[in-house]
């Protein structure tokens, strides 16, 4: 980490609080023309794709943002090499270091933070950033409390055997100057519950954060007597919040709940509190088009693998700003959808879980998309697309990343197929695609 880069960019996150709606505008397209000039420049990719449409690099001081042309997963990682800036980073030899290495404090080549996720779409991504893409963004987390130079004890409870985002921000917090200022302790929500319950009352944490249904867990242990902490924050982490459910955690654990919204593409987003009634997205550190269904996102500080305009399932609802408490684009507080918690029976005959978010963030090289059929609470399916031509081997790595994951909760008992399809549909109903499934849905 760069002492000097994050020490710039706390400041700049501070100073940002306290302009005019009209400034933060001005900065948020300031940095747009900044991006989208660098992409043409040093990402041939851009450079083609905006000149087969006719887009020129004189266009780009004043085209308008609706002009340029939407990527989405798909279209950024099928031109992956052709999109990033770097010369020494290539599509195939980033997953074979993923496939490698399960170390979210592990940099590839040293030198470049990756986060994969398959997310709600079901379709593998991978996203770079440059240690100086990390820095700079890295103090924006500080939006989420009051930061006051103190040491606070941090846990956080999620999907940690892996570059994922969640434990690859709280990994980065005991590493480099942030070491200062947070004892960080990683709970793998993978791993037997009362694991977890054990370490966290010796622990005592200051500020809890994880998964929106692992915190909800986490309070009925809290209810039942079995968990005793007293954390002074809550922070919800990659999901959307159920107001009841929310309610039912704050009323648990005596604290208001904070929501910070962020994705593999764009890793701090958006912050949430109580006092806000809602979700102000950060518009000093990217640029979010709200559609009907949809939105489109442009990273504005992300040189390494330039994302602009790039389709994101996630929705948004504007929110009136009444209480005017930061300069930023106010949304409803739920944001994007749920997922199926899926729960299975463990060898005991006890109930226990599996997060959707350790399925969304599942990974095997080769495979590119994926579904979870769920049929009983002691069998599933998955369903994988897998375009690589050596599809034994994949499916052989597939089960014994699942057999891995079941063994982590004890679920040895839990019979499963892997069943390679052609493509995966999306719900008729909703004209969505579901990550998790029950034989019902």
């Amino acid at each position: 980490m760069s002492g000097f880069t994050l020490i710039k960019s706390f400041i700049q996150c501070r100073v940002n609080e306290k302009r005019s709606r009209e400034k933060i505008l001005q900065l948020q397209e300031k940095k747009l023309r900044k991006m989208i000039k660098f992409a043409y420049k040093k990402s041939s990719f851009y450079r083609d794709f905006y000149s087969s449409k006719g887009i020129s690099e004189k266009d780009l001081n004043t085209i308008k943002i609706d002009e340029l042309p939407v990527v989405d997963k798909d279209i950024i990682m099928d031109n992956f090499d052709d999109v990033v800036t770097k010369k020494d980073i290539t599509k195939q030899r980033l997953m074979s270091f993923l496939e490698k290495n399960k170390d979210p404090s592990k940099l590839y080549l040293n030198k470049y933070h990756v986060v994969h996720t398959s997310g709600s779409s079901g379709k593998i991504g991978v996203f770079v950033y440059s240690k100086k893409d990390w820095d700079s963004f890295f103090p924006y987390i500080t939006r989420i409390f009051d930061f006051k130079f103190k040491k606070n004890k941090s846990a956080f409870f999620g999907a940690a055997d892996g570059h994922f985002l969640g434990v690859s921000f709280s990994v980065w917090l005991g590493i480099g100057l942030s070491r200062f200022f947070v004892d960080s302790l990683i709970l793998d929500i993978t791993k037997p519950l009362e694991l977890h319950i054990e370490k966290l009352n010796a622990f005592q944490p200051d500020i809890l954060g994880g998964y929106f249904t692992g915190l909800k867990i986490l309070a009925q242990e809290q209810e039942n007597g079995a968990l005793q902490i007293h954390p002074d924050i809550i922070v919800n982490c990659g999901e959307g919040i159920i107001s009841k459910d929310k309610r039912y955690i704050e009323e648990i654990f005596g604290v208001s709940l904070i929501n910070l919204y962020g994705l593999a593409e764009c890793a701090v987003m958006g912050v949430g509190k109580n006092v806000y009634d809602g979700i102000y997205l950060m518009d000093d550190l990217a640029l979010v088009e709200i559609k009907k269904d949809h939105a489109l996102l442009t990273n504005l500080f992300n040189k390494t693998q330039p994302l602009i305009r790039y389709k994101i399932n996630d929705f948004f609802e504007v929110k009136l700003d009444t209480c005017g408490k930061l300069p930023f684009t106010l949304v409803d507080n739920i944001v994007g959808r749920s997922e199926t918690m899926l729960w299975l029976e463990n060898n005991e005959g006890n109930i226990d879980f599996i997060h959707p978010i350790v399925i969304a963030e599942f990974y095997v090289k080769g495979l590119d998309k994926l579904q979870l059929v769920l049929k009983d609470k002691k069998s599933f399916d998955f369903l994988a697309v897998i375009p690589d031509k050596d599809k034994e081997r994949v499916v052989k790595k597939i089960k014994e990343e699942l057999d891995r994951i079941l063994l982590e909760k004890n679920f040895t008992d839990v019979q499963y197929q892997v069943k390679v399809v052609d493509n995966l549909s999306v719900d008729p109903k909703t004209g969505k695609f579901k990550l998790i499934v029950t034989n019902n849905q």
